[in-house]
């Protein structure tokens, strides 16, 4: 009975290992036998694309004045109001001026006598009568008056305050009746110029040299021939005119590798002012460059990477190097050429050296 009991396992055992050995045979041919994936391709082209930009900016008119007192007296008008828009010349406040009137009245008589005594000592001098030395101190004497009184005309126009420039009225905080003296440190109010506005900001040393590399001239010339720029204002709505750049200045800051520079918007409406704020959206152009689908990429370490695909239907990751990038596409300057096959979407699927089948695809370029 002992025998027949191996004799069975026996023959279980030689049964089923030939089972399982071309089980697991079958298995492995069937992994090696796998087809490769479909994956959809398009091939690097050349574009242009315009990158917009936003910088936060405050808003200077051209020229902004401070206005002083060059007189002292009580305030008896202020002819303005915060805000309003006065032409150049136009009054903006009138100090009491009855000291000063009385000091031009009084300065004037004395002006008149020794005007008077000049002409009295005139024929005397010319019959030999008196010395001549008499008649030039008497000369001198009416030039004196006259310069003290010329003074006092000049000290009593000080009493109105006139706009310096044309534009709009800044805070006012004194009131009819208050006190004005001579030669404060804080300005009664400033005046704005409505002319052209300038809208400051920053832009990378560098960046900027590239974007005008391909432009003729000097620097600022090349500044000049940019696109020209929009304001978007503190309520969300654009600027209905646009501006054009200008180097605000020529020397870089070392900390952060900028340049300063402005756009200088018209202001035919008076709208801006000094210190309204806004953003600025800057245009950058790129012509004929290499385009790609940001959804065509992923990142590895800080890196741009791609799928190109060989003519044997091989991928291979390849880094890239982004200048800059529109809403759904990278500025590419480096890394792959025009030409080049690349895997369009379902990249998190590949590794560098599969094998797939390319189904030629088209991805637009937007513009």
């Amino acid at each position: 009975m002992k025998n027949k009991g191996v004799s069975v396992i026996s023959l279980l055992i030689f049964i089923l290992v030939p089972i399982a050995f071309f089980s697991c045979k079958g298995q492995k041919n069937g992994k090696e036998k796998k087809d490769p994936s479909k994956y959809r391709v398009a091939v690097i082209q050349r574009g242009d694309a315009t990158v917009y930009t936003s910088f936060a900016t405050q808003i200077e008119s051209e020229n902004t004045v401070d206005v002083y007192s060059r007189a002292t007296g009580y305030i008896q008008r202020i002819f303005v109001k915060e805000g309003d828009n006065v032409r150049k010349g136009a009054p903006i406040l009138k100090i009491s001026d009855a000291d000063y009137r009385q000091t031009v009245n009084s300065t004037r008589a004395a002006y008149d006598n020794a005007l008077l005594e000049v002409k009295k000592l005139q024929p005397l001098v010319d019959k030999e009568i008196i010395s001549p030395y008499q008649l030039q101190t008497a000369r001198s004497n009416m030039q004196a008056a006259k310069a003290t009184y010329e003074n006092a005309r000049i000290n009593l126009g000080y009493t109105l305050i006139k706009s310096p420039v044309s534009g709009v009225v800044g805070r006012i905080t004194l009131k009819p009746g208050s006190l004005l003296t001579a030669g404060l440190a804080e300005p009664i109010t400033t005046v704005a110029s409505s002319g052209d506005v300038f809208a400051y900001f920053s832009f990378d040393e560098k960046k900027l040299l590239q974007l005008c590399d391909s432009l003729p001239g000097t620097l600022k010339q090349k500044v000049s021939k940019m696109p020209q720029v929009e304001l978007i204002l503190a309520n969300g709505q654009k600027y209905d005119y646009k501006g054009k750049l200008q180097l605000g200045s020529s020397i870089v800051d070392q900390t952060t590798g900028s340049l300063q520079m402005k756009a200088v918007f018209p202001n035919p409406q008076a709208l801006l002012h000094t210190g309204t704020s806004g953003t600025l959206i800057v245009p950058t152009q790129y012509k004929n460059m290499i385009l790609v689908p940001q959804k065509s990429t992923y990142e590895i370490q800080d890196k741009k990477m791609i799928y190109l695909v060989d003519a044997k239907g091989i991928v291979h990751a390849t880094t890239i190097t982004v200048v800059n990038s529109t809403a759904d596409q990278y500025v590419v300057s480096d890394g792959i050429r025009e030409g080049d096959r690349y895997v369009i979407d379902g990249l998190n699927r590949l590794k560098d050296g599969d094998k797939i089948i390319p189904l030629i695809g088209r991805e637009k370029h937007s513009k």
